[in-house]
């Protein structure tokens, strides 16, 4: 009844963060944006951090927390909120190589994983937490029967796990797929560069190579060449890159359009990735 009760809370926290992210988003883009990282109406940061509060501040029969004035609960919470979103984000990040957030262009941020003033916002917002929006939930979830608390535990526990399931999948899967097209697109190009060897453009240089003009001859054929090459390169990857887009899943589209910076290791696989998720939003703001 404990753990079912306090995942409970854990749900319903996690979805009025996703309300708020979402809602917060969606007038800041200018467009609808399904916020977090599982794919469903939930947001897991949300959900921790206010269940920690509520168990800190409110249920922990200790005095010096249980009363602990504003200054201590904003200070609580925005440290708290700091180690939270800092190891939120590392986690993620070396799983999947990907940010969902960056506050690289805030100031006074640590490796874009969290800045100052966010985290302030966050010590707010615990006050506000605590003080008006855990009470009320805690008071109407006292009136339900243990034995719908635990029905209800058991149904979220499914839709959560379900969620999970298929947001890892999708994000493990297009990882991958864009490795295969990376690596695609790289034997695409060592091919059409040894066949431009023996094009037009070669025979007529060649003529221009029989002169005297060697060093201006030279410099033009690779001027041209690496032009030609740049645009292939970039003809091949925006085809291979809609082309993924449209076999993709509606998961895997959704968890695309707000990841907020790709880390991939391979400098090219993260070009594509980037790409993709740029076309992604571009498409959707149309």
């Amino acid at each position: 009844m404990f753990i079912c009760k306090y995942f409970v809370f854990f749900i319903i926290y996690s979805f009025i963060g996703w309300i708020y992210e979402t809602i917060y988003c969606t007038i800041n883009e200018k467009s609808w944006q399904n916020r977090g990282f599982l794919y469903g109406p939930c947001i897991p940061l949300y959900g921790v951090g206010a269940t920690l509060a509520q168990i800190i501040f409110i249920d922990l029969p200790f005095d010096v927390v249980h009363n602990a004035s504003y200054v201590g609960i904003f200070f609580g919470c925005a440290i708290g909120s700091f180690f939270l979103e800092y190891g939120t984000s590392y986690i993620l990040e070396k799983k999947f190589h990907a940010r969902w957030w960056d506050y690289s262009n805030m100031p006074l941020n640590i490796n874009g994983r969290v800045c100052l003033p966010f985290t302030c916002c966050f010590g707010i917002a615990g006050i506000i937490v605590t003080q008006i929006i855990i009470p009320p939930i805690m008071s109407s979830i006292s009136y339900i029967p243990a034995v719908v608390i635990e029905l209800f535990a058991l149904i979220f526990m499914f839709m959560f796990g379900m969620d999970m399931a298929l947001t890892i999948s999708a994000l493990t899967t297009f990882a991958k797929d864009f490795e295969r097209i990376n690596e695609q697109v790289n034997t695409q190009m060592a091919e059409y560069v040894e066949n431009i060897q023996t094009s037009l453009e070669d025979a007529k240089l060649a003529r221009i190579e029989k002169s005297n003009e060697r060093k201006e001859a030279a410099f033009v054929k690779r001027e041209l060449t690496a032009e030609k090459i740049a645009e292939f390169k970039e003809q091949l990857s925006t085809e291979a890159v809609k082309q993924w887009i449209m076999n993709a899943t509606e998961t895997q589209r959704g968890q695309f359009r707000h990841i907020a910076k790709f880390t991939h290791p391979v400098g090219s696989t993260k070009q594509l990735l980037e790409k993709g998720s740029e076309y992604l939003r571009h498409k959707q703001n149309r």
